[in-house]
């Protein structure tokens, strides 16, 4: 029915129901709106609140809803996911999707475990001839564990700088000053790693060295000039060096083609002497030979050709012992010089009586050129 159909009773509310029922002037929608609150009476308990305690019933399901949606949880790639239950770890989540108990029971801390991160540090260390050096360093480094670096140590990042700077002093403390300055830097920072990963894996630290770099290595600055000066000075002795050893290279071809010409002729020298030393020995022999056959004609012969040796090439003189008349005899030419005229008191006619060597003489004259010839 319209409501603006005209005509006494013909409003809705005058109306009765279609097909009979309840007489005019009682209202369907009182009917109605009475059951409904009927209904949400007994939805509440009977508390006669109305339709409030609905309401509140559905904005606690909502909520319950929405705190265990809060659970669900993504690990990525990169990460691991430590699940807590009441502070306690549970478990360690992998990559992917995952779901715990939400907050304030359950949680789930993420940590990258592939990002490689970074830590410097810089002391003054002693080195084992007792000298100080500022010892820099630069470490790599990346999460292993990360339930360990997360509950194992308070500050892991502290950490890592305290058990750097120990590995450091007990490294350095190998070498001399002048290693730790120059050529053993790559020696060290391969053995401070080695040792930075004992002390941290001792404290499960769940951190892993990657790489360890040493820089800005320099004695301490109050004796910074000084080491200067020295490492000048080792400049200065590596450049001499080099100068000597190029000398040397330079020379040892002529030295070495001179001792090899020395040497050469000593050997001629020496074959020399030997076959002369031989040629004597077989004319020695061939001498005994014929000395055993005849020894007086021998001893004969020997003397004759010694004597000869001995006067030839000199100027001999015969004097007489009763006067003043000599002869002078030139026994390579084979002639005699005249006697000078007698004097007054003396006779022509005696001849000048003929001087003969003392064999002594002789052979004392022998032994004595024998002798210098020797010393020549």
């Amino acid at each position: 029915m319209a409501w603006n159909e005209p005509g006494p009773g013909r409003d809705p509310w005058s109306q009765g129901p279609k097909g009979g029922g309840r007489g005019p002037g009682i209202p369907d929608l009182a009917k109605w709106l009475k059951a409904v609150r009927e209904r949400l009476k007994n939805r509440g308990g009977g508390t006669g609140r109305g339709p409030s305690g609905g309401f509140v019933g559905l904005a606690i399901a909502t909520a319950v809803l929405v705190w265990l949606f809060s659970g669900f949880y993504t690990v990525d790639a990169q990460q691991r996911g430590v699940l807590l239950r009441f502070g306690a770890v549970t478990g360690v989540a992998q990559p992917g999707l995952g779901w715990h108990l939400p907050w304030p029971i359950g949680k789930v801390m993420l940590v990258n475990v592939t990002k490689l991160r970074q830590a410097s540090t810089q002391d003054t260390m002693v080195t084992r001839d007792f000298d100080l050096v500022e010892v820099g360093s630069t470490v790599q480094f990346r999460v292993s564990s990360a339930r360990a670096y997360l509950f194992n140590v308070a500050d892991p990042d502290d950490t890592l700088a305290q058990a750097t700077k120990t590995a450091l002093r007990q490294v350095v403390a190998e070498y001399d000053i002048d290693a730790v300055l120059g050529h053993a830097q790559q020696e060290i920072s391969t053995k401070v790693k080695q040792q930075l990963q004992h002390i941290l894996d001792t404290y499960q630290c769940g951190l892993q060295v990657t790489d360890l770099t040493l820089n800005n290595v320099q004695p301490p600055e109050p004796v910074q000039a000084a080491f200067a000066d020295d490492i000048k000075a080792q400049d200065d002795a590596r450049k001499l060096r080099a100068a000597a050893e190029g000398y040397a290279q330079e020379r040892f071809p002529k030295a070495s083609e001179q001792a090899n010409r020395e040497l050469a002729a000593a050997q001629a020298y020496s074959e020399s002497v030997t076959a002369r030393a031989r040629g004597e020995r077989a004319r020695f022999d061939a001498v005994f030979d014929e000395y055993r056959k005849a020894p007086e004609a021998t001893r004969e012969r020997l003397y004759a050709d010694t004597l000869r040796d001995i006067l030839q090439g000199n100027r001999v003189v015969l004097v007489s012992g009763g006067d003043a008349a000599h002869v002078s005899v030139n026994i390579e030419g084979g002639e005699a010089a005249p006697a000078p005229e007698a004097g007054p008191g003396q006779d022509k006619a005696a001849p000048a009586p003929a001087a003969v060597p003392d064999p002594t003489d002789d052979a004392r004259s022998s032994r004595s050129r024998e002798r210098t010839g020797g010393g020549r």
